[in-house]
């Protein structure tokens, strides 16, 4: 494969300032950096939480299944769900 160079960069880039115009190319950056900071975050968090924790965490969420109806404990991880659920929503047991 080709490696691209400043010619095919200047291309891109004024490909880019036409379709969307140099007043909005500050928003895009803005936005992508945003998205970025956010997925890292995201990721770091979930990496501190232990497996075990993982778990826990998921089955402390409310739903509004649970809350609307009755419910049904995992056989695999006692989490509380739906009377409706397929599958339970901590550990992925089919029901």
């Amino acid at each position: 494969m080709r490696d691209i160079g400043p010619l095919e960069i200047a291309l891109i880039v004024g490909a880019i300032v036409l379709i969307f115009g140099v007043g909005k190319l500050g928003d895009i950056g803005g936005a992508l950096g945003k998205s970025i900071r956010e997925f890292r975050r995201e990721k770091d968090r979930r990496d501190d939480l232990p497996e075990a924790s993982a778990a826990e965490f998921k089955a402390a969420q409310p739903t509004a299944q649970l809350e609307a109806g009755p419910s049904k404990a995992c056989p695999n991880c006692s989490n509380r769900m739906s009377e409706k659920a397929r599958f339970c929503m901590a550990c992925g047991t089919k029901l």
